[in-house]
């Protein structure tokens, strides 16, 4: 009784909080880019490299600038913004409404892959925090990336591969390697919301289960009480989505400015991350905030470990499920 009542709910604020951002949508840019800039808390301390991140964070909120510039990119990261979330809202909603549990993971997960999405398109650049990277040899820049911490493959017994490093972890979590990480933006909407900023989860010890879980059955298992367990688990909604997701960055036919322009990966995991924000945000009235966080966070981690060579990522034919 209590899952539906917070399913019925959520349909009615999800439903309030869509319509008035497409009534706005002509002003939602500006206000948007205000509220982003009031909200974000600063990193404190960064971390040196390390398969397992330890993060802390500070309460100080500071002005950010997002990636993205007139006249295209603003404009077709904005279309982003709003095409995930709204298409997201439809994916999950059923006759009882839209799960607030589910929904929170599946956001995470998409930005998790979307951190690791960001980093091999920054590798394929040579766009990356090491001296004269584009003179190294592959062989040279694999091994300078692994013994600084910065992008660490992983293989099982059975053959899995996992990536690891602060490069992807610097779009979770503060790094030395960070500009906006998620974790400042999920909790900014639960502080908002009206959490403290000191009981925020411990993304730390997030980092080290997963790192432990590699390979077990155990890995991408959320530790969340069985009240708040999802209806599928990051792993499911990665598989689920991820192509949905990755056809709205790199879809073309957008109209005005946008037109014939996609999103640069290194911006997916930017455009997910305000999206968690506002489902944080949308879901303060039927789950408690401090848990909206854990659900994103720790299901971002984990799939940003995950080898991109297991998840989908084209649409599925018409004819197919």
């Amino acid at each position: 009784m209590r899952r539906e009542r917070r399913a019925v709910l959520l349909t009615w604020h999800m439903t309030w909080h869509m319509t008035w951002h497409m009534t706005w949508r002509m002003t939602w840019r500006t206000t948007w880019h205000t509220l982003a800039a009031a909200c974000v808390w600063a990193a404190g301390g960064v971390c040196e490299g390390s398969a397992v991140a330890q993060a802390q964070e500070s309460a100080q909120p500071r002005a950010i600038e997002f990636p993205w510039k007139p006249p295209h990119d603003d404009v077709r990261a904005n279309l982003a913004i709003g095409s995930l979330r709204e298409s997201m809202l439809t994916w999950l909603k059923t006759e009882r409404g839209i799960h607030a549990e589910t929904l929170l993971v599946s956001i995470g997960a998409l930005a998790g892959f979307a951190a690791q999405n960001a980093v091999w398109e920054r590798l394929r650049k040579r766009d990356i925090p090491v001296p004269n990277a584009a003179a190294l040899s592959p062989e040279a820049l694999s091994e300078h990336l692994r013994t600084n911490g910065l992008f660490v493959v992983a293989s099982t017994k059975t053959g899995e591969k996992f990536y690891f490093g602060d490069l992807i972890n610097g779009y979770l979590v503060p790094q030395r390697t960070s500009t906006h990480p998620l974790s400042g933006f999920v909790a900014a909407a639960a502080v908002t919301a009206g959490a403290k900023f000191a009981d925020m989860p411990d993304y730390g010890a997030m980092f080290k289960h997963v790192a432990a879980t590699v390979g077990t059955p155990e890995f991408g298992v959320l530790r969340v009480a069985k009240d708040h367990q999802p209806q599928l688990n990051p792993r499911q909604t990665l598989d689920l989505f991820w192509p949905r997701a990755k056809s709205i960055f790199t879809r073309t036919d957008e109209p005005g400015p946008a037109k014939d322009h996609t999103v640069a990966p290194e911006h997916w995991p930017l455009i997910t991350a305000l999206v968690a924000n506002q489902f944080v945000t949308a879901t303060k009235d039927t789950l408690d905030p401090l848990v909206g966080v854990a659900l994103v966070m720790e299901s971002a981690i984990v799939m940003s470990k995950v080898d991109p060579k297991s998840v989908p990522q084209t649409m599925p034919a018409p004819n197919q499920p």
